[in-house]
């Protein structure tokens, strides 16, 4: 293990780790490691072992999907402070997705196999993994609605709105990652993304200064959303 004391917190209040004793935290963490990516760098592909599950404790993870016609989907964009895999040792034992730093990327890899033999041999653990699953499911539900059931003009306005620091002053948003990835997750063209940032201009209710996005009236975008 080469975790330090605040790496350790921080995985602590994972949604995932948090449902653990501290015994049974303790035990998970022995098989655990930290490891960096480097910008553009694979961690896993579509059908590969799932052998480990992650927690970003810095940098962005890309997760994504081809489609036959070879376009890139975007499924994720993983912030610090989340797992992501966490369901595939449960399922087929393969990844479904594949994985990509985005940026320089720091993160903890921690040992399927051993995590699910702890599940298995305690019931009162599966219980409360349960319960930190489904309401995880649900914020995920949450977000197809959104995907699904938004127009493009509100899927970008409610994407700025989750990214504002709280906070911040002014309200600004810095992008992280390339326009092109923002427009892939959302679901939209990047024609798409590029046309409403200039419609939120025209009505100022940004402002946009090359990789920061000024929310000039806060209250009214999250009308529009």
């Amino acid at each position: 293990m080469n975790l330090n004391a605040a790496d350790i917190q921080h995985l602590k209040g994972g949604y995932l780790l948090a449902a653990l004793s501290d015994s049974e935290f303790d035990e998970v963490l022995a098989h655990a490691n930290a490891r960096t990516l480097a910008p553009g760098e694979g961690l896993f592909d579509q059908g590969d072992p799932a052998t480990h599950f992650f927690f970003v404790l810095s940098g962005i993870v890309k997760l994504c999907r081809m489609a036959p016609s070879g376009e890139e989907k975007v499924m994720d964009l993983v912030r610090p402070g989340f797992f992501f895999a966490e369901a595939a040792m449960f399922m087929s034992g393969r990844y479904p997705i594949n994985a990509r730093g985005l940026e320089a990327t720091r993160l903890v890899s921690l040992d399927s196999k051993h995590f699910v033999g702890l599940v298995r041999g305690n019931g009162d653990l599966c219980l409360r993994l349960l319960s930190k699953m489904s309401q995880r499911m649900h914020g995920l539900i949450n977000e197809i609605d959104k995907l699904t059931l938004h127009s493009g003009a509100e899927r970008v306005i409610g994407y700025l709105l989750e990214q504002l620091p709280e906070g911040a002053a002014p309200p600004s948003v810095r992008l992280l990652v390339p326009k092109h990835v923002i427009a892939s997750r959302l679901g939209i063209q990047p024609e798409t993304l590029s046309r409403v940032l200039a419609k939120l201009r025209a009505k100022q209710l940004i402002d946009v200064h090359d990789d920061m996005i000024v929310l000039n009236d806060v209250e009214a975008l999250r009308r529009l959303s």
